[in-house]
């Protein structure tokens, strides 16, 4: 059975010591936050991952409505905004299916951002949805927009898939590695990155899902809490608030806050 996962942090528990890429610890106030740089040749091979920087940001507030959910999008900002060009239009993108709650992280994340300019500084906001539904791949309508918008960078974000629960509803994941919408889960593949989009691309996303073993020989089914609508509408709201603040930093939390949706 293969286990499926999109996390760094899992991936890399089963490399060799001679392959494991450089794990740097680090707190943002009270934020846990994991950095694993995979570099190019045998840590890519081993990890099966591009070559980048994974950034783990551990957000109780998600699940727990008393923690501090503004230091955890302070966190989130500050990770973001240092992979992100100074100036510039910024296209956040939203991957996924809205209609499958586990699978709407990204379409809900753009819905609650507050798009346009403010201080010479432009947020675009698309959502792809499905192939199935508008007849264009994600990959062409990116492609379309940035011809159209000429953006500076692109933000991805997608809903993942991990090896254990507890990282549903807690931890957030940023790469400068791109992604491959639906890798995780096993369908098919393409790639969403700098080297496809030609711009600086960012990919953002929390576990929504994870693998469990199957009777079946080499499958492995994937299941979600019961509650992942509440769990998932909550993650876009931090993760709009977090994309906001790094595009639009002298607006401040607050002032977001008031013009997000």
């Amino acid at each position: 059975m293969s286990i499926k996962s999109d996390l760094a942090s899992e991936i890399i528990e089963g490399i060799s010591e001679k392959d494991l890429p450089e794990i740097k610890y680090h707190r943002f106030g009270g934020i846990d936050i994991t950095k694993i740089e995979i570099a190019k040749g045998s840590q890519e091979r081993a990890a099966r991952r591009p070559a980048g920087k994974y950034i783990s940001i551990e957000a109780e507030s998600i699940l727990d409505p008393t923690a501090n959910s503004d230091e955890e999008i302070a966190a989130i900002a500050a990770e973001l905004s240092a992979l992100l060009p100074e100036k510039g239009t910024v296209l956040a993108v939203g991957i996924g299916n809205e209609s499958l709650a586990a699978d709407s992280l990204g379409a809900k994340t753009v819905a609650a951002m507050c798009a346009g300019s403010f201080f010479d500084r432009r947020l675009c906001c698309l959502s792809t949805g499905v192939c199935g539904r508008t007849g264009f791949s994600p990959l062409e309508m990116i492609n379309s927009v940035i011809e159209m918008t000429k953006p500076a960078a692109v933000i991805l974000i997608d809903a993942l898939a991990a090896e254990d629960i507890s990282h549903i509803g807690k931890t957030v994941q940023i790469t400068d590695a791109g992604i491959c919408p639906g890798s995780g889960v096993g369908r098919e593949k393409f790639e969403l990155s700098s080297a496809v989009l030609k711009i600086p691309t960012i990919a953002i996303g929390m576990p929504t899902v994870i693998s469990y073993p199957s009777h079946h020989k080499e499958k492995t089914v994937f299941v979600t809490p019961c509650d992942i609508d509440v769990t998932v509408r909550r993650a876009a709201r931090l993760i709009a608030l977090a994309a906001e603040l790094a595009v639009f930093p002298a607006l401040g939390l607050e002032s977001l806050k008031e013009l997000s949706y």
